[in-house]
């Protein structure tokens, strides 16, 4: 099982992620935010590429198409399946800067069971107690 924002949990996030479905010109590069209620931040991205997931990593990404950010409570329980992250942006408790009409295109991948097993099973495969 492996730590949560690790290299393991991104290698399982593309293992995963390489199950996605084909979908023509669905694209974008998103750069996620966390923070805790100490103020630590943490960082990774995710490159969707024809509905694909082709890399994610730790960090900040070059040029990312839209940023999000949240808490680091917030992402645990969107990760988890909790709190669904439309309810979140609704609610104020995650924040998206950039190009919110490429992110509005992913609404079908991040709603298709193939995105919904991915999520589970990586939550499955995560030590969420565990950072890094």
């Amino acid at each position: 099982m492996a730590s949560w924002l690790s290299d393991g949990w991104i290698a399982d996030t593309l293992e995963l992620g390489a199950v996605m479905p084909y979908q023509s010109g669905v694209s974008a590069t998103l750069q996620y935010f966390l923070t805790d209620a100490h103020g630590a931040e943490y960082s990774y991205y995710w490159t969707i590429v024809d509905g694909q997931l082709a890399a994610a990593g730790l960090g900040e990404h070059a040029s990312p198409d839209v940023e999000l950010s949240v808490s680091l409570q917030d992402a645990r329980s969107m990760q988890t399946g909790l709190t669904d992250a439309t309810s979140a942006f609704m609610e104020g408790k995650l924040r998206v800067d950039g190009d919110l009409d490429l992110l509005m295109t992913l609404l079908p991948i991040t709603g298709s069971k193939e995105y919904q097993e991915l999520e589970h099973e990586l939550a499955r495969r995560t030590d969420f107690d565990h950072i890094g």
